[in-house]
């Protein structure tokens, strides 16, 4: 489970290479309060189990958090009761204050989810940020949204377009990520 910020305009400043006389294109400034919606994402190496967008202005908070890992639990039951029937659902996120705070943690004991330690400033390890956000950031790349729906239509249509490999594959590569971890001694790579 993580968040991520989908902004409104998602063009990128970049280098241009000229001739010499030729103008470089304009692009304006990005603002520093753009516009952007908060998603909060929950999957496994199957698919998407659950995902959220946050009202405007609205911020995640352990209240917030745990009303999400309940819808979450509620359609992982639906989707793949064998995950929730076994010992217990092993649950990544990383160590935000909402993720770890005492009334999180107290839900994840209720509903039996096994949590995996997860160093702080760590999104090299994370599957939802070097895989998934990744490959979300390169399928939103210059595209510029009107409104919240279309932000959310772009989004289910970047779920739509992935096939369960995609899904297998970010949690697979997290076993290589995590072992390149140990081989460098806790460095980031």
């Amino acid at each position: 489970c993580d968040e991520k910020w989908i902004l409104y305009d998602n063009r990128k400043r970049s280098g241009q290479w000229l001739d010499i006389n030729e103008a470089p294109k304009s692009f304006p400034k990005p603002q520093l309060n753009q516009k952007k919606v908060m998603v909060t994402v929950w999957w496994s190496a199957e698919g998407i189990i659950h995902y959220e967008f946050l009202k405007p202005g609205e911020t995640i908070t352990a209240e917030s958090y745990c009303q999400q890992i309940e819808k979450m639990h509620r359609k992982l039951c639906q989707k793949r009761p064998a995950l929730v029937n076994r010992k217990g659902p092993v649950l990544l996120h990383d160590n935000a204050r909402p993720h770890v705070s005492k009334k999180t943690l107290q839900k994840l004991g209720e509903l039996g989810y096994e949590t995996l330690p997860h160093p702080a400033y760590s999104p090299d390890l994370a599957p939802t940020d070097f895989h998934f956000f990744k490959h979300l950031d390169h399928f939103l790349n210059e595209k510029i949204f009107n409104n919240e729906e279309d932000i959310k239509t772009a989004f289910e249509d970047f779920i739509a377009s992935r096939s369960q490999d995609f899904y297998q594959n970010g949690i697979n590569k997290m076993v290589s990520r995590w072992q390149q971890c140990i081989d460098s001694n806790g460095s980031y790579f």
